[in-house]
């Protein structure tokens, strides 16, 4: 099946929204509720992200099912404090792709086009989050050129 990586359009956000809820309900650590309404305000967010000039949207498009997608923007960061000299960085804030879509590179499509689109824009440098202990989520992104750098850690109480 051909794989055809394009921009979002607003009626792929339905699409979008039900797997980022479904990731977000199976790797919710156990002091994580997902709210009552996060269906709506997931709807909310992306209707307007959608349309601010700094994000983009990217989907993996298998004919007429959205095999993946990945949700990024671009922005001038400061630092708190701001003691770091401001500069302008990527941000990948979503990276998707549907189980029986898995391991066949959509993933590391949808990050080359992102990376690609950043550079353009004239990022400096791109960060995201993932689970480090996914083992296939650490190869994708090692592969894609990134390593940890902070360790973002928890504990329950």
């Amino acid at each position: 099946m051909e794989i055809n990586i394009r921009n979002w359009r607003r009626d792929d956000l339905s699409e979008i929204r039900r797997a980022w809820l479904l990731f977000c309900q199976n790797v919710a650590r156990s002091d994580m509720t997902i709210r009552r309404d996060a269906d709506s305000a997931m709807k909310r967010w992306l209707e307007s992200r959608i349309l601010e000039d700094d994000a983009f949207g990217l989907v993996a498009d298998a004919g007429d099912v959205v095999a993946g997608f990945l949700v990024a923007r671009i922005n001038d960061w400061e630092s708190s404090p701001p003691i770091i000299v401001p500069r302008r960085i990527g941000i990948i804030d979503a990276v998707y792709v549907s189980s029986e879509f898995r391991h066949q590179g959509i993933g590391s499509q949808l990050i080359d086009r992102a990376l690609a689109r950043m550079r353009d824009a004239n990022a400096l440098a791109v960060e995201t989050i993932y689970d480090l202990s996914d083992e296939s989520a650490d190869r994708l992104w090692r592969r894609a050129g990134f390593s940890p750098w902070m360790v973002h850690a928890w504990r329950m109480l």
